[in-house]
């Protein structure tokens, strides 16, 4: 037990390095670039933390503790798109053109949600000869 604490203190240790590191660099390119090519001012390491914590929440997440992913906090999104597309490419393998293209769209209405005014509407395009290959 007391192998694991010592692993786990230098692993928060190496976190915090890390994250220190990355608000420096972060306030050194914000202090180099911004002032001179927008003009606004520079800024300080605590506003540099404010606003690399601020665009992960925004644009990134937090890695693989993100709550919208889809398969919990812990699922491998990565291997979950790598399986489903071959099982996909299997199901779809000894279809034609249209086949295929006819097995996708009900795939695609069945499992994402799209309303009937899309399947309405995807009637009206291709009756009027306005479908795209």
């Amino acid at each position: 037990m007391k192998n694991y604490r010592g692993k786990r203190f230098l692993g928060v240790l190496i976190f915090l390095a890390v994250f220190a590191a990355a608000i420096a660099v972060v306030m050194l390119l914000w202090n180099a670039l911004i002032p001179s090519i927008i003009g606004w001012s520079a800024i300080n390491y605590w506003q540099a933390a404010g606003l690399l914590i601020l665009s992960r929440l925004l644009l990134g997440g937090f890695g693989r503790f993100r709550k919208f992913g889809g398969h919990g906090h812990f699922g491998n999104k990565r291997r979950d798109d790598f399986h489903y597309w071959h099982v996909m490419r299997d199901k779809m393998k000894g279809m034609s053109r249209e086949e295929k293209r006819e097995y996708m769209r009900k795939h695609i209405l069945e499992h994402h949600g799209f309303g009937e005014d899309f399947v309405d509407n995807r009637k009206t395009t291709e009756a009027n000869g306005n479908t795209e290959e």
